[in-house]
């Protein structure tokens, strides 16, 4: 039996060198995996147990331990101690509660056992090293099940059934040893335990695992190899741009085809580079930004977009890109692979046809001295060459990006024109979102634009967007811009200069992509003189301005919107009318309307509601001026429109401004109202208008 022992003692160390010595080279080449690294150290360590002196197997020592039994020990402990190493890299399970207690325990074990001075039955350290070997079986067989979870089931079988090995030949050892002094004094000779099989068997089983692997590496690797040359010569040849970023935006390549493009020699001139810093034009950076954010940092489904690139030497090219996800080693994003088509050349012609149509048709229409069609202004009605002029101007406008400054007194169709802008322009299927400015306290209008976080006032119950996060993408109509509070206004500058700003009560930036159309009836260059309004401000507000006319300087479109608004008001109030009085017809056609459109809408509604005939009857007020009209020079118009506030004014008891004011009957803002009265020179003398 001893010589059975021995041979296997011996066997089993010449297989632990061999795998040892293997696993080892491998293990430290540059390339190597840590599992061959700790693979490699087990299989040394084991191969040091049985051939240190005394040679092979330990079964009849006893305390107090030999020096050369302690260092033979030491072999055993360190297997014990690296071998959930060895789990950790070989299964992938990250989990190290169980790997640092072994270690931990595995020392303590054995200073416990080279402490002990006299022979015991049952020494304390034996028990702990029973919990040590049974704590390393428990991790092997959670790092198998997790394993098999995340799909590495071969590797998982192979090392399930070293791990289902060792539970056997641990059962039959202990089944011996409890009987030991009975196998003993039956057989007359020392016992063999079965547990002396594992590392053996251990070697013979993982080694043989860990070599498949490496020749089914070593054919990936080659298969790989192929691959790469055929994406290399697809990349060479390939008419598409193709360029792999990391999530910063640093370029690590390029292929010919987009070298070629930037007017570059060689892709070592753009390695390195940051996308964003070297090849988008400023205005292009902050859009592209976000999207690549959207999907590099956070994961988004991969878009499709469309945007400019500069070349070397200043050139600007349309690229429609596709991106797709690059991940590393772990599975982690890394970057993002783009692809891009360069469509400069279709882009060109299309606008340019584009362009060509939309002038065409608006010229022809205006040298016809028609109106323009629905599907460019809808309710925008006249033929006049004031409001014609102004269309035109909105329809030009629209295709941009540009921030538009609508100028023009109350009631002229401001809003119809932003409609307009907003109806033909890029962005016409993303949120249009729309806000009075002069229609809220100054201390909810920054809440309004900008949204809150939670608790930043008393009733923040929680997170709320503002009316710039909700149009993100889109546009915002500001109307009555004069009215905004002078400290807002740097903060609008700040999303009109950035596209960022903070909410209420937060300190995170937030990035928008909104066009701004502003509308005013106020003089704003008279404001920045007077220090209400910020220079800085108008001029943002200020690229493309476009006054609408008032009424009184397009006459000859009257009777059109007197006809509209008769049909309108009709139909809304179930009545039907088959004409109105010409001679009521040519009063309204003279009459100045310093309401203009809101206000000429409103009294055909009250004609509307007070007419019981088929012919439509003018109100009071109106019947009462058609004499003075026949009779009177234009200046008594302004006469009459003179008597006509102060009689509203007395009314409403000199109030301008607020509910039940004569701006409110009048239609007016109370803005405007002021100027009207500056302008007829109306005072309450002794008396304070509010």
């Amino acid at each position: 039996m001893e010589s059975v022992q021995l041979s296997i003692a011996l066997l089993t160390a010449g297989v632990a060198l061999f795998a040892g010595l293997v696993s080892l080279f491998i293990g430290l080449h540059k390339d190597g995996e840590k599992t061959d690294l700790f693979f490699g150290l087990l299989c040394i360590a084991i191969f040091l147990f049985f051939i240190v002196p005394p040679v092979g197997f330990i079964l009849t020592d006893k305390a107090p331990f030999s020096f050369e039994i302690i260092f033979k020990r030491f072999f055993n402990f360190f297997f014990f101690s690296i071998f959930p190493w060895f789990v950790f890299y070989y299964t992938g399970y990250k989990k190290k509660l169980l790997p640092y207690t072994i270690l931990i325990l595995t020392p303590l074990v054995y200073l416990l056992m080279i402490l002990q001075k006299r022979d015991i039955n049952a020494p304390v350290w034996a028990y702990i090293a029973l919990v040590v070997i049974l704590l390393s079986v428990v991790h092997g067989f959670i790092a198998v099940r997790y394993q098999f979870k995340n799909g590495t089931k071969r590797n998982a079988k192979w090392f399930q059934f070293a791990l289902f090995v060792y539970l056997i030949l641990l059962t039959c050892s202990v089944v011996f040893q409890l009987n030991v002094e009975y196998f003993v004094a039956r057989f007359h000779r020392r016992i063999f335990f079965p547990i002396n099989l594992f590392p053996l068997s251990f070697i013979l089983i993982m080694g043989l695992r860990l070599r498949t692997n490496f020749i089914e590496k070593y054919r990936l690797e080659r298969l790989l190899n192929l691959k790469n040359v055929q994406w290399e010569s697809l990349m060479q040849n390939l008419q598409l741009v193709v360029a792999h970023t990391d999530k910063n935006g640093i370029l690590s390549y390029i292929n010919p085809y987009g070298v070629k493009l930037l007017h570059y020699n060689n892709s070592s001139e753009l390695i390195g580079r940051n996308w964003f810093d070297y090849f988008l034009p400023g205005g292009e950076w902050g859009d592209v930004k976000e999207i690549f954010q959207k999907v590099a940092l956070q994961g988004k489904a991969t878009p499709h977009y469309k945007n400019i690139i500069v070349t070397k030497d200043g050139d600007e090219k349309i690229i429609n890109w596709t991106t797709e996800l690059a991940y590393d080693n772990d599975g982690k994003i890394a970057g993002l692979i783009s692809f891009g088509t360069d469509i400069s050349e279709q882009e060109t012609a299309f606008q340019q046809i584009r362009d060509l149509k939309s002038e065409l048709e608006k010229e022809n229409l205006m040298l016809k001295g028609e109106v323009l069609p629905e599907w460019m202004q809808e309710e925008i009605i006249g033929k006049s060459e004031a409001i014609t002029y102004a269309i035109h101007k909105a329809k030009k406008v629209s295709t941009t990006h540009a921030t538009v400054l609508l100028e023009g007194e109350t009631g002229v169709g401001k809003e119809l024109f932003a409609d307009l802008i907003q109806r033909s322009s890029l962005r016409n299927m993303k949120p249009f979102v729309k806000l009075n400015c002069g229609a809220l306290p100054a201390e909810l209008i920054e809440d309004e634009l900008f949204g809150h976080e939670k608790g930043a006032f008393t009733g923040a119950v929680q997170a709320r967007k503002g009316r710039f996060e909700i149009a993100d993408g889109g546009t915002i109509f500001l109307d009555e811009i004069g009215e905004l509070p002078l400290s807002l206004q740097p903060k609008l500058l700040r999303v009109l200069q950035n596209g960022e700003f903070e909410r209420v009560g937060g300190h995170q930036t937030i990035k928008v992509d909104v066009r701004i159309i502003a509308a005013t009836n106020r003089e704003l260059g008279a404001e920045v003189k007077e220090g209400r309004f910020r220079d800085d401000l108008y001029y943002r507000l200020n690229v493309f301005p476009i006054t609408i006319p008032a009424l009184r300087f397009r006459k000859e479109d009257i009777p059109m919107l007197v006809e509209f608004f008769i049909e309108k008001e009709s139909h809304k109030h179930s009545k039907s009318f088959k004409n109105i009085n010409k001679s009521d017809l040519n009063h309204l056609s003279e009459y100045d309307w310093p309401g203009n459109i809101r206000e000429m809408r409103n009294v055909i509604e009250r004609a509307v509601i007070n007419s019981d005939t088929a012919t439509l009857r003018l109100d009071l007020f109106y019947n009462s001026i058609k004499d003075k009209v026949r009779h009177n020079s234009p200046a008594s118009l302004e006469e009459l429109e003179k008597e006509h506030i102060i009689k509203v004014l007395q009314e409403s008891r000199w109030r301008i401004s607020g509910e039940g004011s004569a701006s409110e009957k009048l239609v007016m803002n109370p803005s405007t109202l002021r100027s009207r009265m500056k302008k007829l020179n109306i005072s309450r003398s002794g008396n304070e208008i509010v």
